[in-house]
């Protein structure tokens, strides 16, 4: 019983987390006649940044582990973690809008352009999720034994395979929901960029930095200091509020709402 409502619970995440970006481009799409080819350049964006992002990371000792950022207070990894990600991500999207998409300025667009960014990250992280889900499944299966493992790679498997399956059933369901708070996130970061190009006030791009460094560096401070998940997603909810909150006080009345979108 526990094991078909953990199977259950992948399906739904899986569902939401290729489902909730497409079904949001088609919303903005039909409601604001947003441009394909401009969410299109927010995926893009999103994938650039990750070029400097990982071997950003890496460099810094956040990926790999045991050395370099990694052996500071935890206070401080949280904190390099949430800026480089913020530097990352926010700094691709302000050069984007600026130099390239010249004509994109209204908050629809915006939304557009952060759907897209948003999306295609929930969508990535989808079908890794996808796979590991189908690959445990074969072994479930057809046992981990019968596919010419040995040994101490026999083992591992064995035990990749029962921490797998011995996941709690809502874990998942919160890792969707995850992936909603965060395209809300998105949608507001990219609004305070678009802020900083349209004003050409770079404080708003520092806020949009900020803003993404808190909420990443609070994830990953929570995470290591052994905080339960519910808990950090609880956070993250909190956030992805008051994210939804910049959305709707950004929004201009009237005609300028809208604004004519670029394909």
């Amino acid at each position: 019983m526990e094991a078909n409502l953990l199977i259950a619970a992948f399906v739904v995440e899986i569902l939401i987390m290729l489902g909730a970006p497409v079904a949001l481009w088609l919303f903005l799409r039909r409601r604001y006649g947003a441009a394909w080819g401009l969410m299109a350049v927010g995926a893009l964006t999103f994938v650039l940044s990750q070029v400097v992002h990982i071997p950003l990371n890496w460099g810094l000792g956040l990926i790999g582990g045991g050395r370099g950022v990694a052996l500071w207070p935890l206070p401080a990894v949280a904190a390099v973690a949430g800026l480089s990600a913020g530097l990352c991500e926010e700094v691709a999207r302000y050069l984007v809008l600026r130099l390239w998409r010249k004509e994109a300025r209204s908050w629809s667009q915006g939304l557009a352009f952060g759907a897209g960014h948003g999306g295609i990250e929930s969508i990535l992280l989808g079908f890794s999720v996808l796979s590991g889900f189908i690959t445990m499944l074969i072994l479930q299966r057809l046992g981990p034994e019968n596919l010419g493992l040995s040994g101490e790679l026999l083992e591992q498997t064995r035990q990749q395979m029962a921490a797998y399956w011995a996941i709690p059933w809502y874990l998942p369901l919160l890792g969707g929901l995850e992936r909603v708070f965060a395209i809300t996130l998105h949608l507001a970061w990219t609004l305070l960029v678009l802020q900083a190009v349209v004003r050409r006030n770079l404080l708003w791009l520092a806020l949009a930095v900020l803003a993404h460094a808190l909420v990443d560096g609070l994830a990953v401070g929570l995470m290591q200091s052994g905080v339960s998940l519910p808990v950090i997603e609880g956070v993250v909810f909190l956030l992805a509020l008051g994210a939804l909150g910049v959305i709707l006080a950004l929004r201009p009345h009237g005609a300028g709402a809208g604004g004519p979108d670029v394909s």
